[in-house]
């Protein structure tokens, strides 16, 4: 297994229920991966710690959204726990993996050394989780060797008392580049300017401390809990529920670009389809980008949706700009705009601009393709086309924590991903799901759908859990399952990872927070799935060679009725 963060440590985990020799290698000397390397001062996460944890340890007394040093806490516990420490090999650096005879030799170096002192080892299988936060992506623009500014990559931010006095501009509009957005307007800038190329869809990962975090306002029936493959297929709940959801944005907040969000809007934002976008959940930023829109907002405007504003003293007001760098001169960044060109006065500059998908002890010199390239999609390395876990042709190298959900979390996914593939080692998937999951119109190609996604994968290994069954023996399990998110413990009631442990996290912790949901939400939840439930049963009906029939012999009768003016 090559990386030592949340992915990497499930994965062994996971493996080693199923009897395999594992060995961890790292190049860090800590474990936790990008929690623990890319951290900075007041880092939260933004999925909360029922769809975070995996399945069989939680942290039921924990804060709902961690900061990421207890979440790297939470990690070593976990590997503790587990057993996993005296496996773990760190500042290990992996120079090649090449399949020979069937297994996969590894070149490894100690972390520092050169190339030169390098040894191979042999193994069955490979396991790459070496996380989607390694190499940042580093645009270049005109003139940037000359800008007398500080320029530096989100990567190496830690402490927001760089910003003070001084005029920021944070490049790119991520939960990162918010992060530091608001940062830097709460910590004595002089002014604060974000610039987006393609907008973003913001929506808040927690409304209340009386309420459930987003990730638990999602519900399972009717879409990927059960679903007609003509219903998955053309993604008819994201047909329907796009409309109510940017209709409730609007109502609420004014805006239906996202919740509480005036400026920004991500440019393919449709009403017809919301499968497109992965949601921008740390949020603290966006009501100082709303109140400098909302200034120019007629008066009954920006007093019909003032709950949500902040005080003046809150923080600066944060400013947008919507389009593309042109170049630096000096101490100015100047932008192409639709609106034309504009500027804007910066000493330091935070490239909020992610990061490149690289694996080069597998794709030899991909390390060496330009910063300038990097703004290609295919600049970056593949992942493979079997769930962007493994290629059909070589079902022993896995690439497991890659994938990026819309509104989820990557650790469950890895766990499930993991689950997976020992299923595929052993040969053992009992279908094929289709790949439904995958975003429309997503500059990332590895963009998926997360509820989607997780029951692709629970139904290829038979992990997804019968209702009816858990209906008569724990109703509340079935509730869980039927009115909650995906969560991994759901997909261990059952199937070949099924343990009693998750029967009582199922039936206690994530029960919970259906039950916190205000009376209206549940019912409107409850009338959704009667709905979705009519809409499927029947195209189920249809996709049956007896409905088919069914179908054709009525469309028949209706046609000749028609021709014959009505006589018979």
């Amino acid at each position: 297994v090559i990386g030592a963060g949340a992915s990497g440590l499930v994965t062994a985990k996971t493996l080693l229920s199923r009897g395999h020799d594992v060995d961890i290698v790292s190049d860090s000397d800590k474990l936790g991966g990008t929690f623990e390397n890319k951290s900075y001062k007041d880092a939260r996460m933004v999925s909360s710690k029922y769809l975070t944890c995996f399945s069989d340890f939680r942290r039921p007394g924990a804060e709902v959204h961690m900061s990421l040093a207890e979440y790297v806490t939470y990690l070593e516990e976990y590997a503790a726990h587990f057993k996993l420490n005296g496996r773990i090999r760190q500042r290990i650096s992996v120079l090649n993996v090449r399949r020979v005879d069937g297994c996969y030799v590894v070149a490894m170096k100690a972390a520092g050394e050169d190339n030169l002192k390098h040894w191979e080892e042999t193994w069955d299988a490979v396991a790459v989780c070496s996380g989607v936060h390694n190499i940042p992506r580093v645009p270049r623009f005109p003139g940037d060797d000359t800008f007398q500014g500080k320029v530096l990559h989100s990567s190496v931010y830690k402490d927001p008392e760089i910003f003070r006095g001084q005029r920021v501009l944070v490049i790119g509009t991520g939960e990162t580049g918010f992060d530091v957005g608001y940062a830097a307007a709460t910590h004595g800038a002089r002014s604060v300017t974000m610039s987006t190329r393609h907008g973003f869809v913001s929506v808040p990962s927690h409304f209340g401390d009386n309420l459930p975090p987003l990730d638990c306002i999602i519900m399972n029936w009717g879409t990927h809990f059960w679903e007609s493959n003509w219903a998955a297929r053309v993604g008819l709940h994201w047909w329907i529920t796009t409309k109510f959801t940017r209709l409730g944005f609007l109502l609420m907040s004014g805006t239906t670009y996202g919740f509480n969000q005036w400026v920004g809007k991500r440019y393919n934002m449709t009403w017809d389809e919301g499968r497109k976008h992965i949601v921008n959940k740390s949020t603290r930023c966006m009501p100082l980008l709303t109140r400098k829109a909302k200034r120019t907002a007629p008066w009954w405007q920006q007093k019909l949706w003032s709950y949500w504003d902040v005080p003046d003293e809150a923080g600066e007001d944060v400013d947008l700009i919507e389009g593309s760098v042109n170049r630096m001169e000096g101490k100015t960044v100047h932008y192409d705009t639709a609106a034309g060109p504009k500027s804007v006065e910066a000493d330091v500059v935070v490239l909020a601009t992610g990061y490149r998908q690289r694996f080069p002890f597998l794709f030899p010199g991909s390390d060496e393709k330009s910063d300038a390239d990097a703004e290609c999609r295919g600049a970056d390395d593949p992942l493979p086309s079997e769930h962007f876990i493994v290629n059909p042709g070589e079902p022993r190298l896995a690439y497991i924590g890659f994938v990026r959900p819309n509104v989820g979390a990557i650790p469950p996914m890895a766990e499930m991903q993991a689950m997976w593939w020992c299923e595929k080692l052993d040969d053992r998937l009992i279908n094929r799901s289709p790949d439904y999951y995958k975003l429309k119109e997503s500059r990332l190609p590895y963009g998926v759908d997360y509820g989607y996604y997780m029951f692709a994968l629970a139904r290829e290994i038979g992990a997804v859990p019968s209702l009816w069954r858990w209906l008569f023996r724990r109703p509340r399990i079935a509730v869980t399952c039927g009115f909650g998110q995906a969560h991994v413990p759901i997909f261990r009631l059952q199937g070949p990872f099924a343990s009693e442990a998750a029967e009582e996290t199922c039936a206690k912790e994530l029960f919970a927070p259906i039950m916190q949901r205000p009376f209206f939400m549940n019912l409107i939840f409850f009338v959704e799935a009667l709905f979705f439930a009519a809409v499927n049963g029947v195209a189920a009906a249809l996709e049956t060679r007896t409905g088919a029939a069914t179908a054709a012999a009525l469309a028949g009768v209706g046609l000749g009725y028609a021709t014959l003016g009505g006589r018979f």
